[in-house]
């Protein structure tokens, strides 16, 4: 009988990343289970802040691009390919939140399960290993030494091809904007858990 007490006393919870770790582990991490209530929280600042992050970091950045090469790119954009750019930013914002808490927890499901927690309060959905954070997270290049340089990589080419740009200089360009993203979304992941500052970043000033 003891076995299937257990079993009932579990918890439950309505999003299905968080239900799974609670029938898997027996005990959680006060810090964890502090931040669980906070997900639908920062699920909406990272909305939020995805979309300002689209428009500080790339559509600005493609104005001066038309100015200095002669395109219309910004002229160009529509509703479906914003869209699409901005699920590829919050897809590094989950990286740089998969990131942050493995730095916290280095050991054990949280991170994982946190991030799969995150992008289910974000999407309604649970990641799949396609057009989600998990694909940076997969993605290997040999060309770098420095693994953490893959997903900038993956991103301006992303960016590139969701603009159909087949320019290396523009690829480039949108790939520098990562440490930013990467930055940012860290700053919030901090102020909505754990109550600090989000002192201005100079590369959005």
């Amino acid at each position: 009988m003891g076995l299937f007490k257990n079993i009932f006393q579990k918890k439950r919870h309505a999003n299905p990343a968080i239900n799974r770790l609670y029938h898997s582990l027996d005990s959680f991490d006060p810090k964890i289970e502090a931040m669980i209530p906070l997900l639908p929280k920062l699920a909406q600042t990272y909305e939020e802040g995805g979309t300002y992050l689209l428009h500080k970091t790339l559509l600005s950045q493609f104005k001066e691009y038309d100015v200095e090469y002669g395109h219309t790119l910004s002229e160009e954009l529509n509703e479906k390919k914003s869209e699409d750019m901005l699920r590829k930013v919050i897809s590094l914002m989950l990286v740089s939140f998969f990131r942050e808490l493995s730095s916290l927890f280095p050991e054990g499901p949280y991170p994982s399960a946190m991030t799969d927690a995150l992008h289910y309060e974000i999407y309604h959905a649970l990641p799949g290993s396609e057009d989600s954070f998990v694909e940076f997270l997969l993605y290997k290049n040999p060309k770098f030494e420095d693994v953490r340089m893959a997903p900038a990589y993956k991103f301006g080419n992303d960016i590139s091809e969701i603009l159909s740009i087949p320019d290396l200089t523009f690829s480039f360009m949108v790939a520098q904007q990562v440490a930013v993203i990467s930055d940012i979304s860290r700053r919030l992941m901090r102020w909505v858990f754990f109550d600090e500052p989000i002192e201005p970043s100079s590369s959005l000033v």
